[in-house]
């Protein structure tokens, strides 16, 4: 059950209309059963941001070296797909139970379809400055810098994409929000902690 290119296209469309607050985005995307889990496999296509996590964590620990695969240390590749994969499903895993909570089941699969897609772009987004660092076209300031900004976008495009999903107050989609950035920071501080 691979996601097609069709699929890509509508959903990364109604991303971006739901970038620029428009409720009607929400159209775009695959709403059945099918496209739940091909939301899922929509994962691969961040396959290029993995690999500049894979190069800055290897930087993070001395390991990355002109000479060297990118790919020569088991335990660092693995480790770091972990935290790959995890910092993907940790959001939709916690809100098997918050829907639950707050009443919300039958928005629970519109909500996860829209934030695996946003995820597949905040990813590969997230990655740019990382690699503009990493091949030296921006210094570690600047990078952190186009990050933060970046961040702020996505942060906001969630926050819109999960109120209008699950038909939230401004507040508690933001809570939700919250929660998502929190879930990540912990799996990344797991991820760090296994490397050492």
């Amino acid at each position: 059950m691979i996601v097609t290119a069709d699929e890509v296209n509508r959903s990364f469309k109604g991303t971006l209309d739901l970038l620029n607050s428009r409720v009607e985005g929400l159209k775009a995307f695959d709403m059945s059963e099918r496209g739940f889990w091909r939301s899922f496999t929509a994962l691969w296509l961040t396959l290029p941001a993995y690999v500049v996590s894979l190069a800055f964590e290897r930087l993070r620990l001395g390991l990355l070296q002109p000479d060297r695969s990118l790919l020569d240390n088991f335990w660092v590749d693995l480790v770091v797909a972990f935290g790959h994969v995890a910092g993907f499903l940790a959001l939709p895993i916690a809100m098997i139970w918050i829907a639950r909570w707050l009443r919300l089941e039958r928005a629970y699969v519109p909500f996860v379809i829209v934030t695996n897609w946003i995820s597949v772009i905040g990813m590969l987004v997230l990655s740019v400055p990382a690699m503009l660092m990493l091949i030296g076209w921006a210094p570690p300031g600047l990078a952190s810098l186009f990050s933060l900004a970046f961040a702020i976008i996505i942060v906001r495009l969630q926050w819109f994409a999960t109120k209008s999903t699950l038909g939230l107050s401004s507040l508690s989609a933001l809570g939700i929000v919250v929660l998502g950035i929190v879930l990540n920071s912990f799996v990344a501080s797991a991820m760090r902690g296994l490397l050492g």
